[in-house]
């Protein structure tokens, strides 16, 4: 019985010290007595565990600003905070424009990244450039590298590393962590991109709070998870919560016909839609675009929005206005605490708006007052940074 509970005692160290360290990195100017009433554990258990990770040199102690002291008596309060160098982590977004690989240390800092092409078809081929872009990215490491995450479309069996499926064909059923572990002789994580756009979302705030909030991202294809705490409802299929494949009822020449949401309010059902109206002859900021670079992107459509194409203009207002009463589905079901939304096309004003006032007068209830929606900075480096903190989570926070 002694060695049971012995065990049991280091066990109950070892949890509580996961949580402290969780609390720490999610928290602002943490402090000893913020920790112990977060977490429910007495202030004797927060300073014996936060001054063993001071000794080990892996937290500081920042003394507050003036400005962030508020009726201080006495010993001036400091922060605890994990050292900038105590770990890095290497992240990847295999996007559907471009693979993005950035390393991210402790305070969530870039100390390098980069920027290629989308990557080949060619599973092996892919591997090889993807092993280039990560050695080089780690020759700038800081302190101990963790690892290397990777966020990429389709459904992604996290747990065991394999692709399920995946808009490239070639890559279904490939053991993508296993195959880039033994090519790079670091750990490797892998899981759905949007999936870790929202956990690293959850990881990355450090000021708003709720247990349930919804992420909903819209590039070629249209996903929105839900993140509860700091798990994704997923179920078994590890697929990213694909909104896109949900139905709506939409007016059409008369008749009322069900429509999936990407065939609508996708980046892919954008380009095909504007890409009809070139045909038609119309549009013709766009087809200054297209003269002069050869082929369009979604920065083209955006930019021909911007210049006051009014063709263009009308599509992206039923793009927005579609994406809208979808987003107001999510919320009528769930009733999340927020709602986080990411995008290049929301990086327009007048598209955040619009989506914002679609959305909102299709809420039941009381949720247009309850439910908060924010939109995620343009960063081309996002999904590349989410892939990063899931590491640090995995591989250094719940360990």
């Amino acid at each position: 019985m002694a060695h049971k509970k012995g065990n049991s005692l280091l066990e109950t160290r070892r949890r509580n010290r996961v949580l402290i360290k969780n609390s720490i990195f999610r928290t602002k100017n943490a402090t000893r007595t913020g920790i112990a009433e977060e977490l429910g554990l007495t202030l004797p258990t927060i300073t014996t565990s936060v001054n063993e990770m001071l000794s080990e040199g892996i937290l500081e102690e920042i003394p507050f600003s003036e400005s962030e002291l508020v009726n201080a008596m006495g010993r001036r309060p400091t922060a605890i905070a994990f050292k900038a160098d105590t770990a890095c982590a290497i992240g990847v977004e295999l996007g559907p424009y471009a693979t993005v690989a950035v390393l991210l240390n402790m305070k969530g800092n870039v100390l390098a990244s980069s920027k290629e092409d989308v990557v080949d078809d060619d599973y092996e081929q892919m591997l090889s450039r993807l092993k280039n872009q990560v050695e080089k990215l780690a020759g700038y490491a800081l302190g101990r590298l963790l690892g290397i995450g990777v966020g990429l479309p389709g459904f992604i069996d996290c747990e065991s590393g394999v692709i399920r499926s995946n808009p490239r064909k070639g890559w279904a059923g490939k053991h993508l962590a296993e195959d880039l572990q033994n090519l790079l002789n670091l750990p490797v994580i892998i899981d759905n991109n949007v999936r870790i756009r929202a956990m690293g979302y959850e990881l990355s705030r450090q000021e708003y709070k709720s247990d349930t909030f919804a992420y909903l991202f819209v590039s070629k294809g249209i996903a929105c998870p839900i993140m509860v705490g700091d798990e994704i409802i997923s179920g078994s299929t590890y697929g990213a919560g694909e909104l896109g494949h949900s139905v709506l009822f939409m007016e059409e020449k008369g008749r009322i016909v069900p429509r999936c949401v990407d065939d609508i309010a996708s980046e892919r059902a954008l380009f095909e839609r504007c890409q009809k109206k070139l045909l038609e002859g119309a549009a013709p900021r766009l087809r200054e675009f297209l003269e002069k670079e050869g082929r369009l992107s979604i920065q083209d459509i955006v930019a021909s929005q911007q210049k006051g194409d009014m063709d263009v203009q009308k599509i992206m207002e039923e793009v927005v206005d579609c994406l809208g009463v979808a987003l107001a589905n999510v919320v009528n079901l769930i009733n999340p605490g927020f709602v986080v939304v990411d995008g290049y096309i929301m990086n327009v004003q007048k598209n955040r708006e619009r989506l914002l006032e679609a959305a909102k007068s299709n809420f039941y209830g009381l949720n247009e007052e309850e439910v908060s929606i924010f939109f995620q900075p343009n960063d081309s480096c996002w999904g590349a940074k989410g892939a990063a903190y899931y590491v640090i989570s995995r591989l250094y926070l719940n360990c």
